[in-house]
């Protein structure tokens, strides 16, 4: 048995996927991955034709032996999931199963594509799925695997998560049986290609370094609504918030990373929220890292988990560059977003904590949320007040707001009727195409972090944002807009 797994992810990342790829393996079972980055889909940008017919033709070559294809999703690749699997069902008649966290919150909408659709964590339900289709098992009785052809799945309970990590293996970062599309052709993956891709990445091409990006962990403290961990708290009541690996677990798989790829200049830790690991184990965590690896790293936190004790330790192991979540000034939004306990003062008060730091570290990166429909223009003003007040430097992210499948936010929408189109139309929404308007106009100058906070305080003044956010400028707010998408897709195409 062959399993051939797919990842339609703008990088090479795609840990789960390599963990999968790893769990085969270590089954006895041949795994074999084939990598179709396609940058639209970082921003959903793209329309249902994600890959050229040859890039199609080349993929089911290289499926034709298999016994099983597995695809990886999130919601802005289900287009690419889609086009994938029928070009592969018309080429053949492999079965198909779909993964990851849009399939687990829309299984049901998966299961019309796909032959098998995995809920929850996939690790030992594929490697169950591959095992019966080769011994002729029931593949109605695998937990968290639901099966098209048999008629099973919602009466089908998500497999449990697992508690402890490091029963899994490392990601698969061998190279054979290692396939990538590289311009316009599948070629074999080899260290060259890797490095090119992997200094491609988003934080390697802001940083002009080459990271390693990898997760210590599992879930996150908070339940902000909008994001997908609301969704998966839901379906997991009884299971721990965060999992966390053990620091030799993380360690090893950075020192085999490390001899299999020596061009790695620093670690980017995904997890969502680093900084809410306990402070003991962080001690130890980073005691570790700093002594068995050494090398620059770059993290998430967020305001309601870092303190100043907490930053001096990141700092003595070699942080460079820190993420935060910020997406709004507006306590009511706040309230609305979950977030209510991250007010704006615990927001710049952790502002602080890494401002005392930034002669050692690039400038933070502070995530915003833009055009939520819920939003008054007094909220968005309330924002641009908030980044007006942050110190300095620092450096913007702006995204507009997604609705994903399954979360609080999507459904208080529904109810709210802001919800417009039908999947997976809605999927196709660009949270990089930022709505015109004065506020986000205001946020887009502020983003490099360079904008004078006196000068951007006067524009956020009450009765100066009440007259440049009226209906009046409107026109000239979208006319703004219009000639900024056109420069940057003349001058910073993808």
């Amino acid at each position: 048995m062959i399993v051939v797994l797919v990842s339609p992810y703008p990088d090479l990342t795609a840990f789960g996927l390599r963990t999968l790829s790893a769990c085969l393996r270590r089954a006895g079972i041949e795994a074999r991955m084939v990598f179709l980055p396609d940058r639209a889909s970082e921003d959903g940008a793209a329309g249902p034709d994600r890959y050229p017919q040859a890039v199609l033709e080349q993929l089911a070559a290289l499926c034709v032996d298999a016994g099983l294809i597995g695809i990886s999703l999130m919601t802005n690749s289900f287009d690419n999931a889609v086009q994938i699997t029928r070009h592969l069902r018309q080429a053949g008649r492999i079965p198909v199963v779909w993964g990851g966290v849009h399939p687990t919150l829309r299984p049901q909408e998966c299961l019309e594509y796909a032959d098998f659709v995995c809920v929850g964590e996939g690790e030992q339900a594929l490697v169950d799925l591959a095992r019966a289709l080769v011994w002729g098992g029931d593949t109605r009785a695998i937990p968290g695997i639901w099966d098209r052809r048999a008629g099973s799945g919602p009466g089908v309970p998500p497999r449990p998560l697992v508690r402890e990590l490091d029963r899994l293996p490392a990601p698969d970062y061998a190279l054979e049986g290692h396939f990538v599309l590289d311009g316009s052709r599948i070629e074999p993956l080899n260290l060259a290609r890797q490095r090119q891709f992997m200094a491609g990445a988003s934080l390697s091409s802001l940083y002009g370094r080459i990271g390693y990006q990898t997760l210590t962990g599992r879930g996150c403290p908070h339940r902000c609504s909008y994001c997908a961990n609301d969704a998966l708290r839901t379906m997991y009541p009884d299971s721990p918030p965060v999992r966390w690996r053990t620091a030799d677990h993380v360690m090893q798989e950075l020192e085999a990373a490390r001899r299999a790829m020596p061009f790695i200049e620093f670690v980017w830790f995904s997890d969502d929220a680093l900084t809410s690991m306990p402070g003991k184990a962080m001690r130890e965590f980073f005691g570790q890292y700093r002594e068995r690896i050494g090398l620059p790293f770059s993290c998430l936190t967020s305001p309601l988990t870092l303190a100043a004790e907490k930053m001096d330790i990141l700092m003595d192991a070699g942080l460079f560059s820190l993420q935060m979540g910020v997406q709004t000034g507006s306590p009511r939004i706040q309230k609305l977003y979950n977030r209510a306990s991250m007010t704006n003062e615990r927001i710049l008060s952790a502002m602080n904590c890494i401002h005392a730091h930034r002669r050692r570290m690039m400038p933070p990166l502070y995530d915003i949320i833009l055009d939520a429909p819920f939003e008054t223009a007094e909220d968005k003003r309330q924002t641009v007040a908030l980044v007006a007040r942050m110190p300095k430097p620092f450096r913007l992210q702006l995204f507009s707001l997604t609705f994903f499948p399954g979360t609080g936010l999507e459904l208080q929408a529904r109810e709210a009727g802001f919800m417009h189109g039908e999947p997976p139309e809605i999927y196709r929404k660009s949270y990089e195409e930022r709505a015109p308007g004065y506020h986000n106009l205001l946020l887009t100058m502020a983003r490099g972090g360079r904008f004078p906070s006196p000068l951007l305080r006067f524009l956020a003044w009450r009765p100066v944002a009440a007259a440049f956010g009226g209906d009046a400028f409107k026109p000239a707010w979208a006319g703004i807009f219009t000639a900024l998408r056109r420069l940057k897709r003349r001058f910073f195409r993808p």
